[in-house]
């Protein structure tokens, strides 16, 4: 539980900040989209890509399969944390 919070606490920040630029939120979100601001260090440059990277490692997993993991389990909950867009 521990390594999993470590590796999503930074990547779900990653992730809303990817879903406020998209008109459906997080509901149209998908992993390609999603690793494509991941990669652009200026994009939510504050997050810490590195401390993602390393999360990951620790659970034997690739950034690109611990973000569909959490796009999946956010989007269900959309409205309730804002992330349904401006066009829904």
């Amino acid at each position: 539980m521990e390594k999993s919070l470590f590796a999503v606490d930074e990547l779900t920040s990653i992730i809303q900040a990817a879903a406020r630029m998209r008109p459906n939120g997080i509901t149209d979100l998908n992993t390609k989209s999603f690793m494509k601001k991941f990669k652009d260090k200026k994009f939510a440059a504050k997050c810490d890509r590195e401390l993602i990277k390393k999360g990951c490692e620790l659970l034997g997993m690739e950034v690109r399969d611990v973000a569909e993991i959490c796009i999946d389990g956010m989007r269900p909950h959309a409205e309730e944390i804002g992330l349904q867009g401006t066009e829904n």
